[in-house]
């Protein structure tokens, strides 16, 4: 029963760790370098595309924090089913 209520738990909290840092998902995980790499490029993001940049790294972070794959490659599985 612990186990069903830790994982939305722990999702929720990588998400929000994401509204702080982009990156923070992989940071909270304890994956330092993915962490640091999505934060670099979210700050990157956020000065060459605004908040839309920001978002899509958030959300790379956040789907590689969860399940080990980027945005592009959920997309790349998708496509060929």
């Amino acid at each position: 029963m612990q186990n069903d209520l830790a994982t939305p738990v722990k999702i929720g909290v990588e998400a929000i760790s994401e509204i702080v840092l982009p990156g923070g998902s992989n940071l909270v995980k304890g994956d330092l370098k993915t962490g640091g790499t999505h934060t670099a490029l979210g700050f990157a993001a956020g000065l060459l595309m605004g908040l839309p940049g920001i978002l899509l790294v958030s959300a790379n972070s956040l789907s590689k924090a969860t399940s080990g794959k980027n945005l592009w490659e959920h997309m790349q599985s998708k496509q060929s089913d």
